[in-house]
């Protein structure tokens, strides 16, 4: 519908309230990779969350106002790199084993 504005800007206030509880579940995510450290593999599971989110809640807040901020979604993805090599350090010991 034309009223719904698909092409214009949302409010910021609509990217908060959006990223609540994906923020909320990302704060558990550290939480519980933080204290089990069990796995090798994983053991810096935690960080690559919490620096992911660190370079992403910017520019959900600031990104309409400068929008080079934009560019942070770039180290954001190394951290997503990062987990995914972890994953598959992890598979890669686990196939080994059988």
């Amino acid at each position: 519908m034309p009223q719904n504005d698909w092409t214009g800007l949302a409010p910021v206030s609509w990217g908060i309230y959006r990223n609540i509880p994906f923020t909320i579940m990302g704060i558990i995510m550290v939480w519980l990779f933080f204290i089990q450290k069990k796995d090798r593999a994983f053991r810096w599971m935690w960080l690559a969350i919490l620096l992911s989110f660190a370079f992403y809640l910017p520019v959900v807040l600031w990104a309409d106002v400068s929008p080079m901020i934009g560019m942070l979604m770039l180290p954001k993805t190394c951290m997503y790199m990062w987990m995914v090599v972890m994953g598959y350090k992890y598979a890669k010991s686990n196939a080994k084993r059988r």
